[in-house]
């Protein structure tokens, strides 16, 4: 693995520990190594026109699209931009069973590796897309 750029402020630097927290929560799910249990990075996700999140996974069976972020601060911050990329990736990303023909779309999950501290998941089933959201490391949303 290629050096860490040395200075915080540099957009390399924010760039290799947004793809070091990727890396990170894609080891979890793939080293749990269950069946039902599996991620795959989807790079280049804040970039295009297309929506798309930075990861798919499956976590017991079930299918969600996840956003990203990690902070070295106690809170992280998804814009309302990045939410309504989300929402509108589960909306149009569905699967439809070939036994029942139940149409199955991705939850949609914010993932916050705050560094040094540990991980932060909220499901944004519920968030009304288009308004940003911080989340605390502290467990306040």
């Amino acid at each position: 693995m290629p050096r860490k750029p040395s200075n915080p402020s540099s957009p390399r630097y924010k760039a290799r520990i947004g793809y070091e927290g990727e890396y990170s929560l894609l080891r979890k799910f793939v080293d749990v190594g269950e069946n039902g249990f599996y991620a795959l990075r989807t790079p280049g996700s804040g970039s295009g026109k297309m929506a798309k999140p930075d990861m798919l996974a499956v976590d017991g069976g079930e299918l969600m699209a996840v956003e990203v972020k990690s902070s070295s601060k106690a809170y992280a911050m998804l814009s309302g931009e990045q939410i309504s990329r989300l929402m509108e990736f589960v909306e149009k990303f569905e699967v439809k069973c070939p036994h029942c023909g139940q149409r199955i779309n991705p939850k949609p999950v914010a993932a916050i590796r705050f560094v040094g501290r540990g991980w932060r998941f909220v499901d944004l089933s519920k968030h009304s897309g288009g308004k940003a959201l911080i989340v605390k490391w502290d467990g306040h949303v």
